[in-house]
């Protein structure tokens, strides 16, 4: 499989970087000799991690052995693989469980299933050691107009397929990624025997045809009104909120509301759970993304008010009256004037 992989990517991109990563030790090579990336394969192979860039340079020395310069974006001259990556929910740095796996294997599958709906050819399919992936082959010039599609494309693939178990990954669609070399093994983290290391592998189409860029212009086009109308949405809940003089009901507050009018809210976690943004989170010591559940608010029970939990350390504690302390305008989101009896 490893080998079917490689003779698909040198023909397709004229040369391949082999990235490989051993501890702090990054060392990177150009090869466009097929005998000489195997060998180097071969030899480096026992230790480490290996990578292969995925799409296609523009003019370069391939000096056919490790110590060249990394490919930057600006290399890149054309895409050749369209790559979508599904990577459980797991402590972080360790390698994925069988159940994990198999969850991103499955969110990987109904992927693919909705993108032959939409007539995409079938891709290479494959797995990373603790997660999923599909490969679409193309050739398209690596323009910002075309980068600029597939940031549209992703961020609306990522709000369809992204689960409470499984992340799909915004992130790989730069010209220059690389990627997991299949038929390495992938030793990231410490294994154990719940959660070993595995080798990386692919199954390639016998058909494997290449994308059309109209097929991903059609779907970034439909994300990107998607984004518009929801919105527009927002917009007008903001603009015409509910409102009962200046003490609302907070029973009856419309918690996903007041936080879209913050820009705070992200999606529906399901059983009246949302993941939002945390008020706070410019003191948190380590990044938001836009899937990430760490910051969460509920919908009232009945006869209570919403609640709010944050699982960053330096919001320990913090509840909803905190958030409307920071946040005057709830009022504006309850349904009913104050009533004497609230509880909370």
């Amino acid at each position: 499989m490893k080998n079917d992989y490689l003779e698909h990517q040198l023909r397709d991109s004229g040369c391949i970087e082999l990235r490989h990563q051993c501890g702090a030790r990054w060392v990177s090579g150009l090869f466009d000799n097929l005998h000489a990336l195997r060998l180097t394969i071969a030899d480096l192979s026992g230790k480490g991690n290996l990578y292969t860039s995925i799409n296609a340079p523009r003019l370069v020395q391939a000096t056919n052995d490790m110590g060249s310069a990394a490919l930057r974006d600006s290399d890149i001259g054309h895409y050749t693989r369209i790559v979508f990556d599904f990577d459980p929910i797991r402590p972080i740095g360790q390698p994925s469980t069988n159940g994990e796996l198999s969850l991103a294997l499955a969110a990987r599958n109904n992927f693919v299933q909705a993108m032959r709906a939409v007539s995409w050819p079938m891709p290479a399919t494959a797995m990373s050691g603790n997660g999923a992936h599909a490969m679409f082959r193309c050739l398209v010039p690596a323009t910002p107009d075309f980068r600029e599609m597939l940031s549209t494309l992703y961020r609306g693939l990522q709000a369809e397929f992204s689960t409470e178990q499984v992340l799909f990954d915004p992130t790989v669609r730069n010209p220059a990624r690389i990627w997991r070399l299949y038929g390495s093994i992938n030793r990231k983290g410490d294994p154990t025997a719940e959660r070993p290391h595995r080798q990386a592998q692919i199954i390639i189409p016998d058909r494997w045809s290449s994308l059309d860029t109209q097929m991903v212009e059609r779907l970034a086009n439909r994300y990107e009104q998607q984004a518009k109308q929801h919105k527009e949405t927002a917009n007008a809940r903001v603009q015409t909120p509910v409102r009962f003089g200046s003490h609302g009901d907070y029973r009856t507050l419309n918690v996903t509301a007041w936080f879209s009018s913050h820009q705070a809210y992200k999606r529906s976690l399901g059983k009246g759970r949302h993941a939002v943004r945390c008020p706070w989170v410019a003191e948190h010591s380590d990044n938001d993304t836009p899937t990430g559940t760490s910051t969460i608010v509920w919908d009232a029970d009945p006869g209570l008010w919403p609640n709010f939990h944050c699982s960053h350390a330096h919001c320990a504690g913090r509840k909803i009256r905190d958030v409307m302390a920071i946040w005057p305008d709830a009022d504006m989101y309850c349904a009913s004037p104050w009533a004497s009896d609230q509880k909370k």
